[in-house]
């Protein structure tokens, strides 16, 4: 700044000049041209302004750095803007979703791969095979999860339950896997140590009884003295027959046919019984070295010999006046058996073969018809008069 009177140099702040001692104006002249413009300024101003507003939508004018040009958009920002953001969102989110359904696969398919059926069953038996009884378990029951009918698991689990020594379950499963494959003498074994361990015969006595074949009948022998088994099961018969009692092991049997206890009352057996027309209650039991018995075995027997039907002969009795052929109806599998005199054709009958001729005179014709198993009809008298 300079002084007004002597044109000296003034520094800022001085109140004086210090060289003529003029004091210093701080307040600029009034200049008219720097007022108009002023108020041009301001009027364009107020005017912008009242033009904002007038449109309804106020856009905040945002600071702009020095020396950074700004250009200005081609199209409204609120219109486009949200457009390509939208897109670009919609794209990131697609591939996002591709990445986790792969990393997804990745993750799932080998674990249900792990956990199929085949590759469970698999490690169960490897388990099994290492003697790592609870860890075959274990898988087997994971196994049972995915097909709860499968032999192979059933069996598998009764193994492994017998293994651990949780004999009720390995029963379970085992006489489940004996339903399926009722002749495999290892289910019995696996079965029969569980029954043993648990103290009870009766189930034993219950396997004996269900035993598909003397194996197995000799195999349950080995845990329990078993009661004598007859030749024929109880029930009705139509001829005689001569009953067989044995046992599976080296031991005695005493019997009875009169319903009496064969423990105290019994006969030694020693060959066949006969088993005649009527109801005959055999009782039997077995007897080891020591002189312990097993249970008693019951059976009834009921003989009922077949009814054969009242011989049917042709021509029937009466009076002929000229030579007939008589014949007799034989059944399959019987003979026919004849006399003239009236005596028994049983015993002294002659054997029918073919139609014979009726006798002359008056004869009394008796015939009866005898089966294979000795069964005799009732005999059928005629009385034939032949005059010729």
């Amino acid at each position: 700044m300079n002084c007004k009177k002597c044109g000296a140099e003034i520094e800022n702040g001085l109140m004086y000049c210090p060289k003529c001692g003029e004091s210093i104006q701080l307040v600029p002249d009034y200049n008219v041209l720097e007022e108009e413009l002023l108020s041009k300024v301001v009027e364009d101003k107020n005017k912008n302004k009242d033009d904002k507003f007038a449109t309804g939508v106020y856009k905040p004018i945002e600071k702009v750095e020095n020396n950074v040009s700004v250009e200005a958009p081609k199209t409204s920002s609120t219109e486009y803007e949200p457009k390509v953001f939208t897109k670009k969102i919609r794209t990131l989110l697609f591939i996002a979703i591709i990445i986790v359904a792969i990393i997804g696969a990745l993750m799932i398919i080998p674990y249900v791969d792990s956990h199929s059926y085949d590759n469970i069953m698999n490690m169960a038996v490897d388990a099994e095979n290492n003697a790592q009884y609870a860890k075959a378990l274990g898988y087997y029951e994971e196994a049972y999860t995915i097909d709860d009918s499968s032999y192979e698991v059933i069996y598998g689990l009764g193994r492994m339950y017998y293994r651990v020594k949780d004999y009720e379950n390995a029963v379970s499963f085992l006489e489940q896997a004996l339903i399926i494959d009722p002749d495999n003498k290892k289910i019995y074994t696996y079965l029969l140590n569980s029954l043993s361990a648990l103290d009870d015969t009766a189930r034993i006595y219950e396997l004996a009884q269900g035993a598909t074949n003397d194996e197995i009948k000799e195999l349950i022998s080995a845990y329990i003295m078993m009661p004598p088994s007859f030749s024929y099961e109880a029930g009705t018969y139509d001829k005689d027959f001569l009953l067989q009692l044995s046992t599976n092991g080296d031991y005695q049997i005493f019997y009875t046919v009169n319903g009496k206890n064969p423990t105290t009352s019994g006969k030694l057996y020693s060959k066949p019984i006969q088993i005649t027309e009527g109801t005959t209650v055999v009782k039997a039991v077995a007897q080891n070295e020591a002189g312990e018995y097993s249970d008693v075995a019951i059976a009834e027997y009921t003989v009922a010999y077949k009814k054969l039907d009242l011989p049917v002969v042709t021509p029937t009795d009466g009076v002929y006046n000229e030579k007939v052929m008589i014949s007799i109806d034989v059944p399959e599998g019987c003979k026919a058996f004849y006399t003239w005199d009236g005596t028994s054709p049983t015993k002294n009958g002659i054997q029918y073969i073919d139609p014979f001729p009726i006798l002359e005179g008056t004869s009394v014709l008796s015939v009866v018809i005898v089966d294979e198993d000795g069964n005799v009809s009732p005999t059928y008298h005629g009385n034939y008069i032949y005059q010729p």
